[in-house]
């Protein structure tokens, strides 16, 4: 009776040790949480989805309209009108770039196609257009105004004998306006101070007129003629001359 009681302490160490022994088992280590960074703050769903529109400025496309001749060359006129002198020519194959229109529409002011940097007039009827016309700055006609004034006398030298004054010579004058005008002009003899009346002379169009007027010489010596316009506008134009004389 005594070895069954000894037997059962045993058997009860024994279960008691293996409940200690490690596992076989690999331990897992749980993943950290992830980092949160406080200062940032969450997009709203509702915001990333909504259209943000463009805080650019588009860029205007500046406006060009061109002319072209419907037929044939098209002149170029300093005005509104067949009366303003011609400053060049539009040819068939070229193209004016129109900067402007005249108040009736009936004209269109150009780049001159001979010279960009200055402007001129060409005739609607007589062209073709390309581009808005109706984007265009009205402009108005320009102003009749002369435009040069020039000056030759002859002839330039007078020889004499000293006893044959009073002499003529004739004073050449060419004046240039732009369209049709009324010039008043007159001529002026600088040294003697002579000056002749007012004259009025009448341009039915642009371009240049040629006038003569008759001067007298009385004596040797040197002259400088000034014609001068003064009306619609000042333009003065000048030439010189001289007078010699043998005893």
């Amino acid at each position: 009776m005594r070895v069954k009681h000894t037997i059962v302490p045993v058997v009860l160490i024994l279960f008691a040790s293996s409940c200690n022994l490690p596992s076989n088992q690999p331990t897992t280590t749980p993943l950290p949480p992830p980092e949160v960074n406080p200062s940032s703050t969450p997009i709203p769903i509702e915001t990333l989805l909504t259209f943000q529109p463009s805080t650019l400025t588009p860029t205007a496309t500046p406006i060009i309209v061109l002319a072209f001749p419907k037929t044939g060359p098209v002149n170029c006129r300093s005005g509104t009108g067949v009366a303003y002198n011609v400053v060049s020519e539009l040819p068939v194959g070229r193209q004016a770039e129109i900067v402007g229109k005249s108040p009736d529409l009936v004209w269109w002011y150009v780049k001159n196609p001979s010279d960009p940097s200055t402007f001129c007039w060409l005739a609607a009827d007589f062209t073709l257009t390309q581009g808005n016309v109706e984007a265009l700055a009205v402009v108005s006609p320009p102003a009749i105004v002369v435009t040069a004034v020039d000056v030759n006398i002859d002839p330039p030298v007078i020889n004499t004998a000293c006893n044959a004054f009073p002499r003529l010579v004739t004073i050449n004058v060419r004046i240039t306006t732009n369209g049709p005008a009324t010039v008043l002009w007159r001529w002026e003899e600088v040294n003697s101070g002579d000056v002749s009346p007012d004259q009025n002379s009448l341009f039915d169009q642009g371009g240049s007129r040629s006038l003569q007027e008759l001067y007298q010489v009385k004596s040797a010596r040197d002259y400088r003629i000034i014609v001068r316009t003064l009306a619609p506008n000042e333009v003065t134009g000048e030439a010189t001359f001289k007078a010699v004389c043998t005893p």
